[in-house]
């Protein structure tokens, strides 16, 4: 039996769809980091790294239900990035939240990028930004499409 102590998960606040983008799921967990993997690459892009929150918690006496984060990014976008303005590298790389929520529902959770990139009132970045949302939409929206295996 475990001795970490749940934690219970706040309501996303009010403001939370001005900056962030989301969509939930009935794929199973596991299928779904796997295809944000999959899709991630497919995009051209490269897996940065992958934070277990879960495992992390749990090491400090913690317990949440299965939780990733996805950082990922292209080193030609970074060049953009900075020849557009250093300051905004705090904004690489992408990040993917996942969650599985106590219905067992999993919501996938990112920075809307078109936002971040905006506020700096950089016409290169503003471009930037618009390009990479409707990547990560499409990146998320194909990891959730329904796949069909071959037939016969």
């Amino acid at each position: 039996m475990s001795a970490e102590a749940p934690i219970h998960y706040g309501q996303p606040g009010g403001m939370t769809g001005a900056f962030q983008c989301s969509k939930s799921s009935d794929l199973t967990f596991t299928d779904i980091i796997a295809s944000l993997r999959r899709e991630v690459e497919a995009a051209g892009l490269r897996m940065l790294h992958e934070i277990d929150p879960q495992k992390v918690l749990q090491r400090g006496g913690h317990a949440i239900g299965a939780a990733r984060q996805i950082l990922f990014f292209h080193p030609d976008l970074m060049v953009r990035l900075l020849t557009a303005d250093a300051s905004a590298l705090l904004e690489a790389p992408l990040k993917l939240a996942v969650i599985e929520l106590p219905d067992s529902r999993i919501t996938i959770r990112w920075i809307d990028p078109a936002v971040a990139f905006a506020r700096y009132d950089n016409q290169a970045l503003t471009i930037l930004g618009q390009e990479l949302a409707v990547l990560c939409e499409h990146i998320v929206s194909e990891s959730l499409a329904p796949r069909f295996g071959a037939l016969g």
